[in-house]
């Protein structure tokens, strides 16, 4: 019984290039993608890290321009 016409070996390979090919593309599509949540994560990393900082200059009663003197005189030392 036939199962119908067989691939050339010429068209399994021109198949198996292009489905190789998408795959390779899938995978940049993932990269990218996932550069773009690591660069949005390290964003709000960096906003809660001023948040906290925030919270201690207010909870240790030292202002922006203290604070700023504070990182100054130790520089020069």
């Amino acid at each position: 019984m036939a199962r119908g016409v067989r691939k050339t070996p010429t068209e399994k390979l021109t198949r198996e290039l292009i489905k190789t090919k998408d795959e390779i593309q899938s995978h940049r599509n993932a990269i990218r993608t996932l550069d773009e949540k690591c660069k949005q994560l390290e964003e709000e990393l960096k906003l809660e890290e001023l948040k906290e900082l925030s919270s201690v200059l207010v909870d240790s009663n030292i202002s922006i321009a203290e604070l700023k003197e504070l990182i100054a005189s130790k520089d020069k030392k």
